[in-house]
């Protein structure tokens, strides 16, 4: 019986949890700029250079992936809402991007272990925020729509081989001395938080519950490999580029 139940919920996984959809109101944008206007003023006013190029360096790299590939090429993403299909984009892939790209590179850079939890905290807090300020103060609740199907293209597969590659890479660069076991599991603790983030935030807020298929495992999943998947690739270029 348990192996028919873990089998179920393995296809469950495959094939329910394939569309991953948020739907939240045009306000919750306007919170989200308040946020990110925040965020990159405590970047400049600590002098944090090299995390904001490097956000900007993930705006673009979600606008050619988020928007170019999956929305324009492959047509797995989808969207539905009264702003400009162009302007929605450049914001969808800036939040993630920015945010997500410079608190990588402040974890590793790991000043201190005070700015660690500072950072964390205000990333958790800051994006739960915006989805709750969007609950609390409607200041415009015109519905938007964007969601992506995952089985699409293979995506899952993809991506969550990508993952299991970066691992590899990791493995080997312990091997060769480069890191540590230590620093391996910090990398890919790091990767987790980052998804697990924007998961979190769209969960507490309602964006997620909004579609049917939702479940704690396709959230434990997203959050498992959705950064994972280039972690270690970033680490190393970060690093060369350091030098």
């Amino acid at each position: 019986m348990k192996l028919l139940f873990l089998q179920g919920e393995f296809k469950f996984i495959l094939h329910m949890s394939n569309i991953v959809t948020r739907t939240f109101g045009l306000d919750f944008i306007i919170f989200d700029l308040l946020f990110l206007a925040c965020w990159i003023t405590l970047l400049i006013r600590k002098k944090y250079y090299s995390p904001i190029r490097w956000g900007l360096a993930g705006w673009l790299i979600y606008i050619l992936i988020d928007y170019l590939l999956w929305y324009r090429i492959m047509g797995s993403r989808h969207y539905s809402g009264k702003l400009n299909t162009e302007l929605f984009f450049a914001w969808f892939c800036f939040s993630p991007g920015f945010v997500q790209f410079s608190y990588v590179i402040v974890m590793f850079e790991k000043r201190s272990t005070r700015e660690i939890i500072f950072w964390t905290v205000l990333f958790y807090c800051g994006w739960t925020l915006v989805g709750l300020m969007s609950q609390w103060i409607p200041l415009e609740d015109t519905v938007i729509r964007v969601s992506r199907n995952m089985g699409q293209g293979n995506q899952r597969w993809i991506m969550g081989g990508m993952a299991l590659l970066n691992l590899l890479l990791g493995i080997i660069l312990v091997k060769w001395q480069k890191i540590s076991w230590k620093d391996l599991i910090y990398l890919f603790l790091t990767g987790t938080l980052v998804e697990f983030a924007l998961e979190f935030s769209l969960l507490a807020s309602g964006i997620r519950l909004e579609q049917g298929q939702w479940s704690f495992s396709m959230m434990f999943i997203n959050a498992l490999i959705e950064f994972n998947c280039g972690i270690i690739l970033m680490y190393i270029i970060w690093r060369f580029l350091r030098n």
